[in-house]
């Protein structure tokens, strides 16, 4: 083995811990160290997976954000600090993961990730992280991600749940997901909503993972998992090619990156909402379903959930169960979603919207609030 292809004294003690790993050892080390890693957007999502990634071993990091580090930044962007306050982003994280690994090579993108650039950096790299917090960057990584042919790891946070998405070439990309890029007023932006510091942790750190086992080619096909940490759980759905995807099926209409299909949406500037809200108080919901054309309650728990306890009338269909039962929920009149507290049904929601549903609603905190504030005979748990 020649001596560029061995690890030194110095990284085998740096990665000890990581080399004993079923999978790693030196010449995963070997593979991780040779590995080129896009991480698009240095902010909640992005500090934590650039921690990890410099710290397991990664050799290249790249990082595009054309943002500025600002204070309300601070409480989940830990990448950067009080003394990085006006700097580039770019420049602030790349200082951050130097000290995490002086040995990390970083590139920097203050430019962004832009309809302009994205192919030629996506071929420049064996990864695309995508960290961002709106959808014309979301899609647009996604779309450049299957023409380039490159896995694409994609997270969110909303409160406090997440996703984390890993679409490998030819087995299923975003957009069999979400076929179209939503309405920006059909989801509340960071700024509306807020989040959770510690779940922009919990969701950054599982999409380091993810990308560590892609590189390490531990992953042979696309998969979602959803996260409540509210409640406690994850969810890890198996995702396949749809056929008639407008990105990866037989017959793509998208061939080519077209500025034009890309509106740029700024998460600090929220949009007004949708006639039909995303989402509705467990009282609008009580008040909506004892009206005279009720909506149709689809409920997204789990079978033993739902045998604790119902809210009459709801329709059972499970979050992971969704996608193959789309025929079921009409798209000719309003919907409500409920969960347990409001974490997957907004999932749900945000996916039905996508496929097209512009009448339906998440119902904010679950049959928990159901129980709280309607009708307390509901067992709660």
């Amino acid at each position: 083995m020649p001596a560029e292809q061995r690890l030194s004294d110095h990284e085998r003690a740096l990665y000890s811990r990581q080399i004993r790993l079923p999978g790693v050892g030196e010449a995963g080390q070997l593979r991780l160290r040779e590995a080129k890693v896009l991480l698009l957007g240095a902010g909640g999502l992005g500090s934590p997976v650039g921690l990890y990634l410099a710290a397991a071993g990664v050799g290249l990091i790249g990082v595009a954000d054309p943002d500025k580090v600002e204070i309300s930044n601070l409480h989940r962007q830990i990448v950067h600090g009080f003394d990085t306050l006006g700097l580039p982003k770019t420049i602030s994280a790349a200082e951050a993961l130097g000290e995490i690994n002086p040995g990390l090579k970083v590139a920097l993108h203050p430019e962004g990730f832009t309809v302009e650039n994205a192919a030629d950096l996506v071929a420049r790299y064996d990864v695309v992280v995508d960290g961002t917090d709106n959808f014309a960057t979301r899609f647009l990584a996604a779309d450049a991600c299957v023409l380039g042919g490159r896995p694409l790891v994609h997270g969110s946070v909303l409160r406090e749940a997440g996703q984390v998405g890993v679409f490998l070439p030819r087995t299923g990309c975003y957009r069999c997901l979400y076929p179209v890029i939503p309405d920006a007023s059909s989801v509340p932006t960071c700024a509306d909503a807020g989040v959770f510091g510690a779940t922009c942790g919990v969701i950054g750190s599982w999409m380091a993972s993810e990308v560590i086992a892609v590189l390490l080619g531990k992953r042979s096909s696309s998969r979602l998992l959803v996260v409540d940490v509210a409640a406690g759980t994850s969810k890890l759905i198996a995702l396949s090619a749809d056929p008639a995807c407008p990105c990866c099926g037989s017959a793509p209409s998208i061939r080519a990156l077209e500025k034009a299909a890309y509106a740029p949406v700024s998460c600090s500037s929220p949009e007004p909402m949708s006639e039909t809200p995303l989402e509705v108080t467990v009282e609008e919901a009580q008040r909506l379903l004892s009206g005279p054309n009720p909506p149709l309650l689809v409920d997204v728990r789990e079978m033993d959930e739902y045998a604790v306890c119902r809210i009459e009338g709801s329709r059972l269909i499970p979050m992971n169960t969704v996608p193959a039962r789309l025929a079921e929920i009409p798209q000719d009149v309003p919907v409500l979603v409920q969960c347990h507290h409001g974490g997957r049904s907004m999932k749900v929601t945000q996916f039905l919207r996508a496929k097209g549903y512009a009448r339906v609603s998440n119902v904010k905190g679950g049959i928990d609030a159901w129980s709280l504030k309607i009708d307390p005979k509901v067992p709660r748990y």
